[in-house]
């Protein structure tokens, strides 16, 4: 109904306007013509005017939509994010509470819920990895000249074998695991990754250690008499003052020049002749990959016979 009525009006305006001229019909013709065309490009002008504010209300509203879909979008991810903290929170204390448990079944539950964790979370993997440890260490103390079990209990075996086989990447920079003074007495630790521990003045006496990475651990003052160490990495390792320690032990354990033994042992793995050579030496393989295929023949296995 607009665009005709504007039609005729565009029309008949010109028509008004020049009806009392007393001027040649031509000229009249002209004029009224002339009349239209600006009232065109006035009407023109005006829509052109009306559609730009038209858009800009548009680009307005659609700002305004994409403004407030960006700001729930953020709060739903905030929402998301701190649910996340909070079940992991809770999926954490939920763990610390069975590791608190007294029957042995549900500490075995919270320390495998805590090693999934850990493996899930790098920031939660140190503190996790430090809180095992220092589970082990208040239940396992070494008290020397006590007799030794024949085994280590399953809660206490389960913390060694997750701090042995964690994912060793996520260790912060500066962080080592803590097992010192504590009685790791035929624990079972074969491929463990145990570089740069603190291992010093503990019992490690029949404990199984084949192809660990002991690179650079702490084992002074330690108690190593009957443990295997086949395979073990030893370079950089602290043995000084350990006890119970033979060279036989060390045949077939990686070790070079940065490695620190007792006095008693040096001259039976060194030769003092050829500046401090090792008698027999051996390629010295890395153990970040090992073939737990071609060795399962001579991995040594837990036992509780002497």
């Amino acid at each position: 109904m607009g665009i005709p009525l504007a039609f005729l009006a565009w029309w008949l305006f010109p028509l008004v306007l020049t009806a009392n001229l007393n001027v040649a019909p031509a000229a009249k013709i002209t004029l009224e013509n002339a009349i239209r065309d600006t009232l065109a490009k006035a009407m023109w002008s005006a829509l052109t005017l009306w559609g730009a504010y038209l858009l800009w209300r548009n680009l307005q509203a659609i700002s305004l939509v994409a403004e407030n879909g960006a700001k729930t979008l953020a709060m739903a991810e905030r929402t998301a994010f701190f649910a996340a903290q909070a079940g992991e929170t809770e999926r954490y204390a939920g763990a610390m509470r069975l590791l608190g448990s007294p029957q042995i079944e549900v500490r075995l539950g919270g320390i495998y819920a805590l090693e999934r964790l850990a493996r899930e979370s790098r920031a939660d993997h140190g503190p996790i990895m430090e809180v095992l440890a220092a589970t082990f260490r208040a239940q396992s103390a070494w008290i020397e000249g006590e007799t030794v079990p024949a085994r280590l209990t399953a809660d206490l075996q389960a913390i060694l074998t997750v701090l042995g086989r964690r994912h060793a990447a996520f260790d912060p920079s500066e962080g080592h695991i803590d097992l010192h003074g504590c009685s790791l007495a035929r624990g079972y630790l074969p491929n463990a990754h145990l570089a740069g521990a603190f291992l010093y003045e503990s019992n490690l006496e029949g404990a199984i250690l084949q192809n660990a990475n002991l690179r650079g651990a702490w084992l002074w003052k330690a108690n190593l008499r009957g443990a295997t160490l086949d395979g073990a990495h030893l370079e950089g390792a602290d043995l000084t003052g350990v006890a119970g320690l033979l060279a036989e032990q060390l045949e077939n354990a990686h070790y070079d020049a940065t490695t620190k033994f007792p006095d008693y042992l040096r001259g039976e793995l060194f030769d003092a002749t050829s500046g401090g050579a090792r008698i027999s030496p051996r390629k010295i393989a890395e153990p970040a990959s090992v073939d737990l295929n071609g060795e399962a023949e001579n991995l040594k296995l837990p036992t509780m016979r002497a």
